[in-house]
């Protein structure tokens, strides 16, 4: 019996088991989102905007970017008070910019770069996937 071939199914286990069953539900729409279906919510005055990964479907709906943040939990990071990105989207980022999966690049604040770098090494270590 082969305890290295074991104990890599169960951590592949686990990992499918953390991305199953998080999902983002928008009552208004009376829709439910895959988190991995979302690339990052911009805030637009009183509304948020939820782009995903169908470049087509944008989703805009009143709720508050703290609301949002707080629904979303691990794996997504607010890197500015009008962003929330999914970090499992990210391919590659700066002291003022993240750039995603579909080439959209969003802004960062400076003061929080050193937070975010922190973050997203921790989410990496703890088997994150990076968009890369």
């Amino acid at each position: 019996m082969n305890t290295t071939a074991n104990d890599d199914e169960k951590v592949t286990e686990d990992m499918e088991k953390r991305k199953e069953g998080k999902k983002l539900f928008i009552k208004t729409k009376k829709l439910m989102l895959d988190h991995a279906d979302i690339l990052y919510i911009e805030s637009r005055a009183k509304k948020v905007e939820i782009h995903t990964v169908d470049e087509k479907e944008s989703i805009e709906i009143y709720a508050t970017m703290e609301d949002l943040e707080g629904q979303l939990g691990e794996g997504f990071y607010r890197c500015h008070r009008a962003y929330i990105v999914n970090m499992a989207h990210i391919t590659e980022y700066s002291r003022d910019t993240i750039t995603l999966t579909n080439g959209d690049q969003v802004y960062s604040a400076k003061k929080k770069y050193r937070e975010f770098e922190k973050a997203y090494k921790c989410y990496l270590e703890n088997g994150g996937v990076s968009g890369v």
